[in-house]
């Protein structure tokens, strides 16, 4: 179990430090950049949908590191785990969708909570962010 919660809480510190980066960055170049709002806009969502694909893949390397290291598996998938495998589940469950087809056993349920809330939160960040981004160029266009 020792080793499930340093991997969890690793890759939480992980994302969150490469979210923080990628949306603090964008946050500061992107109105300054001159672009049109809906320019700034759509550049904002695919880097913000860039940088969870990002962090999904990192929660999704961490799952093939856990069942290397024998700390759990995957059920629902018939014959061997491929790293597709790992990563849709990933994906789905950075996402909290859950749907459940496939799942992981033993201590990966562990990393697969974590993951969950630690997506929730980031993906409400990304949400504060185009928030913040479009009220900023709303300012703007208001003062001009």
């Amino acid at each position: 179990m020792l080793i499930t919660i340093l991997l969890a809480l690793t890759l939480f510190g992980l994302c969150g430090i490469l979210h923080y980066a990628v949306m603090s960055s964008l946050l500061s170049r992107l109105p300054r950049s001159g672009w049109s709002q809906g320019a700034q806009l759509v550049a904002g969502l695919y880097c913000a949908g860039l940088t969870h694909l990002g962090e999904a893949g990192l929660y999704a390397v961490g799952f093939a590191l856990g069942e290397s290291l024998g700390v759990g598996g995957f059920k629902g998938v018939s014959g061997t785990v491929s790293l597709m495998d790992i990563s849709y589940f990933s994906l789905v469950n950075y996402t909290s969708l859950g749907l459940g087809d496939i799942y992981p056993t033993g201590h990966l349920r562990f990393l697969a909570g974590v993951e969950s809330l630690n997506g929730f939160l980031l993906i409400s960040c990304s949400a504060s962010f185009i928030f913040l981004l479009m009220s900023d160029n709303q300012s703007n266009a208001s003062a001009d």
